[in-house]
């Protein structure tokens, strides 16, 4: 597993969300990528002008976490894919699932807190 780079967008939204969460970035990062694979219709790669800031496709998964992560993904676009696509995907789920994070988080009064609210959300 290689290493991807983030959008501009994207890293500013991982930014907000370790603020708001008070976590560390590879924790946001897996949070960001379980929410893009879950709550996204599809995967989809998107085109996007890249930060500086590149992370491992292992802080998603490492070991047998990554071969769990790659059929996960297989059953979600439904073909085969190889590790160049795998790496590309993972970064899709990341980006789309900081995008859901941002909604997340704008739709959320000052008061409220993002950690309480994903609690509240997902812990059902």
């Amino acid at each position: 597993m290689a290493g991807v780079k983030l959008s501009k967008k994207g890293y500013q939204i991982l930014e907000r969300a370790m603020t708001e969460l008070e976590m560390e970035r590879p924790e946001v990062l897996r949070l960001a990528f379980a929410k893009g694979l879950t709550e996204s219709e599809t995967i989809q790669e998107i085109k996007r002008e890249h930060s500086n800031f590149e992370f491992p496709t292992s802080v998603i998964a490492k070991g047998d976490e990554a071969l769990l992560v790659k059929h996960l993904i297989i059953d979600k676009v439904q073909t085969q894919i190889d590790e160049t696509k795998l790496d590309k995907l993972i970064l899709s789920c990341v980006e789309q699932g900081l995008e859901i994070m941002e909604q997340e988080m704008n739709e959320l009064s000052n008061a409220d807190s993002y950690l309480l609210y994903l609690v509240q959300k997902h812990g059902k």
